[in-house]
């Protein structure tokens, strides 16, 4: 079993005066609405993992590899950075989200492995493209074994199957709790769905792949925990934030101005650049700087811009770097 480091899924209700409370009230949403989807995929994918799955540690290893981790931030395409690796003729490992895979193929870059963490079906069309499945027998799929069965079958390659932590292992006592949903999950798998935590998004589960395939050091491309938009309603959490807002105060006006005072435009220190961020994009950022700063592995922000800096990630073994200078310097 792979270490678990994520230790709750649960969270509060949304508190008019607390801010930090709206992104474990946007989780505790989320879960509402998409567990019984989740579900209905895993009982979809249940029986090819049961058969013949492979589990994530099977996977073979990349032992001190410098590895590219390439996230689905803007800065990917602001910066031209796939152009960038491909110059370089790049020689070592690269773990690829779906959202950037084919960008990454169509720039002559076959990573080692791509993940998918989401439910949706709408994960489908990126793997729906006639160069990913060109590629897909070079290249290893890392599934979550909530992945929608679509992604599934557009898939004409190797699969290493995981859980992402919905609930809690381990009691408050540390004692392990086999009444957990995702140890219930991951026996009805017969194991062959490895358990560990995606922190909530595919980009941070890379993080993770890395740390289990032993690559050094790890750079993190498109890791922006943020975004870049000309109007705060153009965000991605905007919507949901009002709609939570609305539900409190019944007062459209009142939704989207309290929805509004929590995206704010900060400084990136690291390259000068500025971003727009929500309590949620900095909880993602905060769930991987623990796990960043817990591993003691060599971390390298080449994104250029976005919340994951070093004024928030203090450890020395965390530092930023341009993405030119981290690839002349490991290739």
């Amino acid at each position: 079993m792979l270490k678990c480091l994520l230790r709750s899924a649960g969270g509060l209700q949304l508190s008019e005066d607390v801010v930090p409370a709206a992104p474990d009230a946007l989780r505790t949403h989320t879960y509402n609405v998409l567990i019984e989807l989740w579900l209905d995929n895993i009982a979809e994918n249940l029986p090819s993992i049961r058969s013949n799955g492979k589990p994530l540690e099977a996977l073979p290893k990349r032992k001190n590899d410098p590895a590219i981790c390439l996230a689905g931030g803007p800065s990917i395409s602001r910066y031209s950075h796939l152009k960038l690796i491909e110059k370089s003729s790049w020689k070592h490992t690269v773990l690829s989200c779906d959202k950037t895979l084919v960008a990454a193929l169509k720039h002559k870059i076959v990573p080692y492995a791509v993940a998918s963490v989401d439910g949706s079906p709408a994960i489908a069309k990126f793997f729906s493209h006639k160069i990913v499945r060109k590629y897909a027998k070079e290249i290893n799929a890392t599934f979550n074994a909530m992945v929608h069965p679509s992604v599934t079958r557009s898939w004409n390659g190797d699969i290493y199957w995981f859980l992402n932590m919905i609930d809690a292992l381990y009691t408050d006592d540390k004692k392990f709790n086999n009444k957990s949903i995702t140890y219930i999950l991951h026996v009805l798998t017969r194991r062959r769905a490895s358990l560990i935590s995606t922190i909530g998004n595919v980009g941070a589960f890379l993080l993770n792949l890395g740390f289990v395939l032993e690559c050094d050091p790890l750079i993190l491309v498109g890791y922006d925990f943020s975004e870049q938009v000309k109007y705060k309603s153009q965000a991605v959490y905007f919507n949901s934030f009002v709609e939570m807002y609305k539900q409190k105060f019944k007062d459209e006006k009142k939704a989207r101005d309290k929805a509004a005072a929590l995206h704010q435009v900060e400084l990136n220190p690291d390259f000068g650049t500025f971003y727009l961020v929500n309590p949620i994009w900095k909880t993602y950022r905060d769930m991987l700087a623990k796990h960043i700063i817990e591993s003691k592995k060599h971390i390298i922000q080449a994104t250029g811009n976005g919340c994951l800096h070093t004024g928030a990630v203090k450890c020395s073994n965390f530092e930023a770097m341009p993405l030119k200078k981290a690839l002349k310097k490991y290739n």
